[in-house]
Protein backbone atom coordinates (compact mmCIF):
# COMPACT_ATOMS: atom_id res chain seq x y z
CA UNK A 1 0.00 0.00 0.00
CA UNK A 2 3.03 2.26 -0.15
CA UNK A 3 3.24 2.78 3.60
CA UNK A 4 6.62 2.50 5.27
CA UNK A 5 6.75 1.48 8.91
CA UNK A 6 9.84 1.74 11.09
CA UNK A 7 10.32 0.62 14.66
CA UNK A 8 12.34 2.62 17.18
CA UNK A 9 12.45 2.47 20.97
CA UNK A 10 13.31 4.75 23.84
CA UNK A 11 12.70 5.04 27.57
CA UNK A 12 10.08 7.78 27.82
CA UNK A 13 11.13 8.69 31.36
CA UNK A 14 14.52 9.78 29.95
CA UNK A 15 14.30 12.86 27.74
CA UNK A 16 17.63 12.18 26.04
CA UNK A 17 16.24 8.81 24.90
CA UNK A 18 13.04 10.48 23.68
CA UNK A 19 15.10 12.89 21.59
CA UNK A 20 17.25 10.03 20.25
CA UNK A 21 14.15 7.95 19.46
CA UNK A 22 12.66 10.83 17.47
CA UNK A 23 15.92 11.43 15.59
CA UNK A 24 16.12 7.72 14.69
CA UNK A 25 12.49 7.65 13.56
CA UNK A 26 12.94 10.68 11.33
CA UNK A 27 16.23 9.38 9.95
CA UNK A 28 14.71 5.99 9.08
CA UNK A 29 11.28 7.17 7.91
CA UNK A 30 12.19 10.50 6.35
CA UNK A 31 8.87 11.98 7.40
CA UNK A 32 6.11 11.01 9.80
CA UNK A 33 2.51 11.69 8.83
CA UNK A 34 0.50 9.89 11.52
CA UNK A 35 1.40 9.71 15.20
CA UNK A 36 -0.33 7.65 17.87
CA UNK A 37 1.01 8.73 21.25
CA UNK A 38 0.01 5.55 23.04
CA UNK A 39 2.81 4.92 25.51
CA UNK A 40 1.95 5.59 29.13
CA UNK A 41 2.55 4.33 32.61
CA UNK A 42 0.07 3.91 35.39
CA UNK A 43 1.38 4.45 38.87
CA UNK A 44 0.23 2.06 41.59
CA UNK A 45 -3.32 2.08 42.95
CA UNK A 46 -2.95 3.90 46.28
CA UNK A 47 -5.58 2.86 48.79
CA UNK A 48 -4.67 5.85 50.96
CA UNK A 49 -5.03 8.50 48.26
CA UNK A 50 -4.19 11.30 50.68
CA UNK A 51 -0.69 9.86 50.91
CA UNK A 52 0.27 9.42 47.25
CA UNK A 53 4.02 10.00 46.99
CA UNK A 54 5.19 12.95 44.92
CA UNK A 55 7.33 10.53 42.90
CA UNK A 56 4.15 8.94 41.49
CA UNK A 57 3.15 12.33 40.05
CA UNK A 58 6.65 13.09 38.76
CA UNK A 59 7.01 9.73 37.00
CA UNK A 60 3.51 9.89 35.52
CA UNK A 61 3.99 13.42 34.20
CA UNK A 62 7.45 12.69 32.80
CA UNK A 63 6.20 9.80 30.67
CA UNK A 64 2.54 10.62 30.06
CA UNK A 65 2.80 14.38 29.51
CA UNK A 66 6.31 15.72 29.01
CA UNK A 67 7.48 13.03 26.59
CA UNK A 68 4.20 13.21 24.68
CA UNK A 69 4.54 16.99 24.40
CA UNK A 70 8.12 16.68 23.16
CA UNK A 71 7.02 14.19 20.52
CA UNK A 72 4.31 16.63 19.37
CA UNK A 73 6.70 19.59 19.41
CA UNK A 74 9.18 17.69 17.23
CA UNK A 75 6.79 16.08 14.74
CA UNK A 76 3.97 18.61 14.27
CA UNK A 77 5.98 21.51 12.70
CA UNK A 78 7.09 19.38 9.71
CA UNK A 79 3.48 18.21 9.30
CA UNK A 80 2.35 21.85 9.21
CA UNK A 81 5.02 22.60 6.59
CA UNK A 82 3.68 19.69 4.47
CA UNK A 83 0.07 20.82 5.15
CA UNK A 84 -1.01 17.35 6.34
CA UNK A 85 -0.68 15.20 9.42
CA UNK A 86 -2.58 13.40 12.15
CA UNK A 87 -1.72 13.20 15.83
CA UNK A 88 -3.82 10.99 18.05
CA UNK A 89 -2.96 11.31 21.72
CA UNK A 90 -4.34 8.56 23.90
CA UNK A 91 -6.14 9.67 27.01
CA UNK A 92 -8.31 8.03 29.61
CA UNK A 93 -11.93 8.19 30.65
CA UNK A 94 -10.91 7.29 34.19
CA UNK A 95 -12.82 9.28 36.80
CA UNK A 96 -13.86 9.19 40.43
CA UNK A 97 -10.79 7.16 41.41
CA UNK A 98 -8.51 9.35 43.50
CA UNK A 99 -6.43 6.22 44.20
CA UNK A 100 -5.14 6.62 40.63
CA UNK A 101 -4.90 10.40 40.62
CA UNK A 102 -1.24 10.55 39.52
CA UNK A 103 -2.25 8.76 36.32
CA UNK A 104 -5.62 10.45 35.78
CA UNK A 105 -4.28 13.96 36.37
CA UNK A 106 -1.51 13.33 33.84
CA UNK A 107 -4.13 12.30 31.28
CA UNK A 108 -6.13 15.47 32.06
CA UNK A 109 -2.97 17.42 31.22
CA UNK A 110 -2.79 15.62 27.87
CA UNK A 111 -6.42 16.63 27.22
CA UNK A 112 -5.54 20.28 27.93
CA UNK A 113 -2.47 20.14 25.68
CA UNK A 114 -4.57 18.86 22.76
CA UNK A 115 -7.30 21.45 23.27
CA UNK A 116 -4.72 24.25 23.38
CA UNK A 117 -3.08 22.99 20.17
CA UNK A 118 -6.45 22.76 18.39
CA UNK A 119 -6.84 26.48 17.71
CA UNK A 120 -3.29 26.80 16.42
CA UNK A 121 -3.76 23.88 14.03
CA UNK A 122 -6.94 25.21 12.40
CA UNK A 123 -6.42 25.58 8.66
CA UNK A 124 -3.02 23.85 8.64
CA UNK A 125 -4.10 20.43 7.36
CA UNK A 126 -2.91 18.90 10.62
CA UNK A 127 -5.40 17.42 13.05
CA UNK A 128 -4.66 16.56 16.68
CA UNK A 129 -7.29 14.72 18.68
CA UNK A 130 -7.79 12.56 21.75
CA UNK A 131 -8.62 8.88 21.84
CA UNK A 132 -9.86 6.94 24.85
CA UNK A 133 -9.40 3.26 23.99
CA UNK A 134 -11.43 2.11 26.98
CA UNK A 135 -10.29 -0.26 29.69
CA UNK A 136 -8.36 -2.98 27.86
CA UNK A 137 -6.74 -6.25 28.89
CA UNK A 138 -3.16 -5.10 28.39
CA UNK A 139 -0.11 -4.84 30.63
CA UNK A 140 -1.44 -1.44 31.72
CA UNK A 141 -5.13 -2.39 32.03
CA UNK A 142 -4.59 -5.78 33.62
CA UNK A 143 -6.40 -9.10 33.21
CA UNK A 144 -9.70 -7.92 34.76
CA UNK A 145 -10.32 -5.25 32.13
CA UNK A 146 -13.58 -5.83 30.24
CA UNK A 147 -12.31 -5.27 26.68
CA UNK A 148 -9.90 -7.16 24.45
CA UNK A 149 -7.41 -4.83 22.70
CA UNK A 150 -9.05 -5.65 19.36
CA UNK A 151 -12.16 -3.80 20.62
CA UNK A 152 -10.48 -0.48 19.79
CA UNK A 153 -10.83 -1.17 16.08
CA UNK A 154 -12.20 0.59 14.10
CA UNK A 155 -12.59 3.42 16.64
CA UNK A 156 -8.85 3.95 16.89
CA UNK A 157 -8.67 4.56 13.15
CA UNK A 158 -11.44 7.15 12.96
CA UNK A 159 -9.40 10.15 14.20
CA UNK A 160 -6.58 9.29 11.77
CA UNK A 161 -8.85 8.93 8.75
CA UNK A 162 -11.17 11.91 9.19
CA UNK A 163 -10.28 14.80 6.95
CA UNK A 164 -12.48 17.61 8.21
CA UNK A 165 -9.83 19.95 9.62
CA UNK A 166 -11.18 19.74 13.18
CA UNK A 167 -8.81 19.26 16.10
CA UNK A 168 -9.33 18.99 19.84
CA UNK A 169 -12.01 16.31 19.75
CA UNK A 170 -12.42 13.41 22.16
CA UNK A 171 -13.09 10.01 20.60
CA UNK A 172 -14.12 6.91 22.56
CA UNK A 173 -12.96 3.85 20.62
CA UNK A 174 -15.63 1.73 22.29
CA UNK A 175 -18.35 3.90 20.68
CA UNK A 176 -17.43 2.23 17.37
CA UNK A 177 -16.97 -1.35 18.65
CA UNK A 178 -18.60 -3.89 16.38
CA UNK A 179 -18.87 -1.51 13.42
CA UNK A 180 -17.03 -1.79 10.15
CA UNK A 181 -14.55 0.99 9.43
CA UNK A 182 -16.90 2.40 6.77
CA UNK A 183 -19.81 2.40 9.25
CA UNK A 184 -17.65 4.06 11.90
CA UNK A 185 -16.67 6.84 9.50
CA UNK A 186 -20.30 7.21 8.39
CA UNK A 187 -21.31 7.52 12.05
CA UNK A 188 -18.80 10.31 12.50
CA UNK A 189 -20.10 12.06 9.38
CA UNK A 190 -23.68 11.83 10.66
CA UNK A 191 -24.84 9.32 8.05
Amino acid sequence: MGVRVVCVAGELAEQAQVDDMLAQALQQAGQIDVVYNNAAIMTPFRENFFDIPAQDYRKSFEVNVISLARICHRLVPPMIARKWGRVINLTSGIQDQPELSAYSISKAAVDKLVRDFARKLAGTGVQMNLLDPGWLRTDLGGPRAPHDPSAVLPGALVPALLDDGVSGRFFRAQDYAGLSLAAALDKEHGK
